[in-house]
């Protein structure tokens, strides 16, 4: 098996659409405040989640009284997010061409997904359907490598850098001069989670799914989630996975 490229990257997410919703990090209140601009507003917005997936930070955006469209590129990404959020707007698009009016929305949330995106085509997309004041904000979760226990997930598993050549949580790129500069936030997050949650959280990993030594991979993350409960002397083999999250936002001009 050759080494994956960029799209079989990009949409090898459906196959495991009910793990990666079930395990993949949430998106706190305070973190989605700060995206949307929410914070400063105090209002309800129409908000875009752009790469929506299973609808992870789709539900937070409800929960904070939001009126949210959510567009991802996968049909078996969004039947999962209909199942577990229904009736929200969902529709199949991409961030170069999105499927809404001009200056439909007063945010967009993109979360864990703009690497995927072409810039140019993405950001004019996004400064089209944003109306003038809106906010783009842009974030990704990342593993907490400052930990022992987490580098070492780590150099079991790859980092995704080494797969797609494509920086995550780096400051993202807006060309042209719709958006005023970029402002950035940081917020910590910890998920917890057993042995065989890790294993199979480590299966929705892009680069992890796709990679020819996939089972073996697997096996070491289970390996030594199994070794990390035990060292902290859980009862019920449950480990803490720490996160930084790495926020970004911008304001239509």
């Amino acid at each position: 098996m050759s080494e994956p490229d960029r799209p079989d990257l990009a949409t090898s997410f459906g196959a495991v659409a009910e793990a990666y919703d079930a395990l993949r990090p949430d998106w706190p209140a305070p973190t989605v405040h700060w995206l949307t601009g929410a914070e400063e507003s105090g209002r309800r917005l129409r908000v875009l989640d752009l790469g929506a997936g299973t609808g992870k930070l789709t539900a937070t955006l409800i929960t904070s009284g939001h009126d949210v469209v959510a567009v991802d590129p996968d049909p078996a990404m969004l039947e999962r997010l209909r199942a577990v959020l229904p009736g929200v707007n969902a529709s199949t698009g991409t961030a170069e061409a999105i499927p809404l009016e001009d200056a439909a929305v007063d945010a967009i949330t993109v979360g864990q997904a703009w690497h995927w995106v072409e810039p140019v085509a993405a950001t004019a997309e996004c400064a089209r359907v944003l109306r003038a004041g809106g906010v783009l904000g842009i974030a990704w979760h990342r593993r907490d490598e400052s930990v022992t226990w987490v580098r070492e997930l780590a150099e079991i598993v790859g980092r995704v850098e080494d797969v797609d050549k494509h920086p995550r949580a780096g400051e993202p790129t807006l060309p042209g001069e719709a958006f005023e500069p970029l402002q950035t936030a940081r917020f910590t997050y910890r998920m917890a989670l057993t042995a065989a949650d890790l294993r199979h959280l480590a299966d929705t990993w892009s680069y992890v799914r796709l990679a020819p030594d996939r089972e073996d991979k697997l096996a070491a993350v289970l390996a030594l989630g199994r070794r990390v409960a035990a060292e902290h002397g859980d009862p019920d083999g449950v480990l803490d996975l720490p996160h930084v999250t790495f926020c970004y936002r911008a304001r239509r001009r």
